[in-house]
């Protein structure tokens, strides 16, 4: 059960660090987000949309799905998809009795089986790692007062709501 408890809180955490980085890439200029930079992917909005695609596709292989495509097209719609699949897994998490059950993955790059708390752990640090990316390529369009993702600055604020109850 406590590893079930460590998931909640890690797709709940990624929920919370998405919304955050999504209002401050809001408040900045919507062309700057599709402007071409140096870094794994070539804009923001490209590289939100690769963070979309992951929890889309690891979200469909838990769910023993075919992979579903991301329906946005612009900004607000890939932005607002990626918020909705981030609460997709958080109700998913939560709607399982036990997540040690297998799940074939068969990608271009993955072939094998893994449990699906293997496969929630890995998609959530994916996106965590191209968080970081989003940040440093807004650094380099001068965008500034980057929010902190950081799991502790969700864990502050988790327990300063949590003692106010």
């Amino acid at each position: 059960m406590e590893e079930k408890n460590n998931l909640e809180e890690l797709v709940t955490y990624n929920l919370w660090a998405n919304k955050r980085l999504l209002n401050w890439l809001k408040t900045n200029d919507k062309k700057l987000l599709t402007k071409q930079c140096t870094s794994s992917f070539p804009s923001i909005i490209t590289t939100v949309h690769h963070i979309l695609d992951g929890q889309l596709l690891y979200y469909c292989i838990l769910n023993e799905q075919p992979l579903k495509s991301s329906l946005g097209n612009s900004i607000e719609e890939i932005f607002n998809e990626l918020i909705e699949q981030s609460e997709a897994f958080v109700n998913y998490v939560k709607a399982q009795k036990s997540l040690n059950a297998f799940r074939s993955v068969k990608t271009k790059n993955l072939d094998g089986n893994f449990h699906q708390f293997e496969l929630i752990q890995h998609c959530m640090n994916h996106s965590t790692f191209h968080r970081g990316q989003l940040v440093t390529i807004g650094h380099q369009l001068k965008f500034t007062k980057a929010p902190s993702t950081d799991m502790l600055f969700y864990f502050i604020q988790r327990n300063k709501i949590h003692s106010k109850n």
